[in-house]
């Protein structure tokens, strides 16, 4: 399924009022709001650079009763009309919520500013000046295409391990909307991507996900624990796309140390670049 079918599906179900039958399918694997507006994406889909999380942390009655809100100002005409107005809203997200604080968005921006050639304008003094963290998040939100390996809201990730089978065509989705066009970066926020991808490959019969790299580590100033990446090369259609696992990027603690995040962003980058 692609991207685009997958938001027309999951959105027109909530037109109609029904809960998203494709949240209610991982109820065996975890659990996630069905009543709730998904995030599918965020930022520029024709972005060079597309960062991959596991899925919005949102607890799951919170975003369920929060459906009417975050929607009240969509154009209800028609499902054609809805699904319109909530791709919109998505794409604008970064620019229309430019003066909230956002500590997980500026720990992205971090992360990226090392990097080459993302097609996303950072301020230069950032992250040491605070005064241009808002800037800095609009920047990353706007100038990037962020993608949920699942796109439906909870407080936590932990899946059951027993049904991870259930992520194979999420992780389609994304190696569809990935290839869409070329692109200079691509990132996976979490080591759990390892074992998706190796669900994935097991599915598929063939290593469509290039796991051949070896996770590398290292220790960076001002943190005692180590930091680890992995390198992989994705497949699809005949193409192919290196991409990298930022597998310590979830970590909370990084949220509040952005020169060390910026640190991790240039250790990830080396190992990526090679």
């Amino acid at each position: 399924m692609t991207l685009d079918e997958r938001i027309e599906k999951d959105l027109t179900e909530l037109f109609n009022g029904k809960e998203v039958s494709s949240a209610k399918a991982l109820s065996s694997l975890i659990e996630v709001s069905t009543k709730g507006l998904p995030q599918h994406f965020v930022g520029d889909r024709d972005a060079k650079t597309v960062f991959v999380m596991l899925n919005p942390g949102t607890n799951v009655n919170e975003a369920d009763t929060d459906f009417a809100r975050l929607t009240e100002s969509f154009d209800r005409t028609d499902a054609e009309a809805f699904i319109k107005s909530y791709r919109c809203s998505k794409r604008d997200f970064g620019r229309n919520d430019r003066d909230r604080p956002d500590r997980f968005d500026v720990k992205q921006a971090a992360f990226l500013k090392p990097w080459k050639d993302t097609g996303i304008s950072l301020p230069d003094d950032f992250p040491q000046n605070k005064e241009t963290h808002l800037a800095a998040k609009e920047a990353v939100l706007m100038q990037k295409l962020q993608l949920e390996l699942i796109p439906y809201c909870s407080a936590r990730f932990e899946p059951d391990s027993r049904n991870i089978a259930l992520i194979v065509p999420f992780v389609e989705t994304l190696l569809d909307e990935i290839f869409r066009r070329e692109r200079s970066a691509v990132i996976f926020g979490s080591r759990f991507f390892e074992a998706a991808f190796d669900e994935y490959n097991k599915a598929k019969g063939s290593p469509v996900i290039d796991m051949g790299a070896e996770k590398v580590s290292t220790t960076l100033p001002g943190r005692e624990k180590k930091v680890s990446c992995r390198p992989v090369v994705l497949s699809w259609n005949g193409k192919t796309q290196k991409a990298l696992i930022a597998s310590t990027f979830p970590e909370r603690t990084l949220a509040d140390m952005p020169d060390v995040m910026q640190a991790y962003g240039a250790f990830c980058y080396g190992q990526f670049a090679k």
